[in-house]
């Protein structure tokens, strides 16, 4: 009874026998009674017993006039019924295509793997109702192919480092971390996760989705998504070492506790991104926006941040020792308690009197004269 209740009036059983049977009949009768009186009813006076010529004309055209009527009304509802038939078939299409593609992406070979994905690409763009059970569906192929089970090298001498108090042992491994001493190369992606990911990263465009991509805690070194649309996508945690995201669109995902280190984010836009606690040491953000961007406790040692767009982000507690920051916007950014920032960084940056600084670099004669040079170089521009 409730599976009933959820169905339109026009498809219960009683209104679809209705349609395809007697629907047809009251039809035909009510076409044939027309033929037979309506032209009585329209010239009742000027039509006897014993038709004329002329009168017997008239009643010929408006009986002909009635049946191209009827005419065009079967043709009118046969149309209907040919474009219910058509969608109906169309779903069965695209149900037997979605079906498909499933079996193929479940296979252990990576072929039909790829043609499942690519498979489930093409439903996305032919059926816009299946865009959300699309991405959903890869996302976890995604996470189920490559997920970050164990920590890598790099965050297990990170966490040893961060528990010894040693200043030798620190310089040991700082070195090891930040100098060759643990490979820090990124593996290639097997191919079906990497057409998952681009596929997800070129989907069509949906201002309306509902929906935030799920790829947190995965392993993703090595990805080459350059110019992906991963915006909304949950990442926390995901080991992206080395990976190729260049103008990327990653507005509001979150990426807290991911390794990004070495990473290729050049001009990516990053506004309002969450990456508390990630690690981007060495990674290239070289004109990334990241406005209002979430740096707190982000490890951004040797980073490339020239010419990035910092605007009134924060990066409270974020590590700054070798950052690159030349010609980086700091319009409202917040780093006073910033660690290891310089005056060498800031007078190379673009600070200014919104800049929340720490009061000994703030106060300093150099990074006080680039505030003015700073501040007359934005005057002018606004004028």
């Amino acid at each position: 009874m409730a599976d009933n209740e959820n169905i339109s009036w026009y498809d219960r059983r009683g209104w679809v026998a209705f349609w395809y049977v007697l629907a047809p009949i009251v039809a035909i009768g009510a076409v044939g009674a027309a033929i037979w009186q309506v032209p009585w009813w329209i010239d009742d006076h000027y039509l006897k017993d014993s038709l004329t010529p002329a009168q017997a004309t008239t009643v010929t055209g408006v009986r002909t006039a009635l049946l191209a009527m009827a005419a065009a009304g079967v043709a009118a509802v046969g149309l209907v019924f040919t474009r219910r038939t058509l969608h109906q078939v169309r779903e069965g299409q695209v149900t037997d295509r979605y079906l498909r593609a499933i079996s193929q992406i479940a296979s252990d070979k990576p072929m039909e793997q790829l043609g499942g994905i690519y498979a489930l690409e093409r439903i996305m763009r032919d059926s816009k109702r299946d865009h959300a059970t699309v991405v959903e569906v890869l996302a976890a192929f995604v996470r189920a192919h490559a997920p970050a089970t164990q920590p890598s090298a790099q965050d297990w001498l990170r966490r040893r480092s961060e528990r010894l108090t040693g200043p030798l042992h620190r310089w040991w491994l700082h070195r090891q971390l930040h100098e060759g001493g643990v490979p820090a190369g990124a593996p290639r992606l097997p191919e079906p996760v990497q057409a998952a990911l681009t596929v997800l990263g070129r989907r069509p465009e949906n201002d309306d989705e509902p929906f935030w991509i799920n790829l947190a805690r995965t392993d993703l070194r090595g990805a080459e998504l350059p110019g992906a649309r991963l915006g909304n996508a949950f990442l926390e945690g995901a080991n992206l070492s080395g990976a190729h995201l260049e103008k990327a669109t990653l507005v509001h995902a979150h990426l807290e506790e991911a390794i990004l280190d070495g990473a290729h984010l050049e001009e990516a836009n990053m506004v309002e991104i969450h990456l508390e606690r990630a690690d981007l040491g060495k990674a290239h953000l070289e004109g990334a926006i990241l406005i209002s961007a979430h740096l707190d406790g982000a490890r951004l040692d040797g980073a490339h941040l020239d010419d990035a767009h910092l605007q009134v982000a924060h990066l409270d507690g974020a590590h700054l020792e070798g950052t690159l920051l030349d010609g980086a916007h700091l319009d409202g950014t917040q780093l006073k308690r910033a660690l290891s920032l310089t005056v060498d960084q800031l007078v190379l940056a673009r600070p200014c009197e919104r800049t929340d600084l720490p009061t000994e670099l703030a106060t300093d004669d150099r990074v006080r004269a680039r505030i003015t040079t700073v501040e007359h170089e934005m005057r002018e521009q606004s004028t």
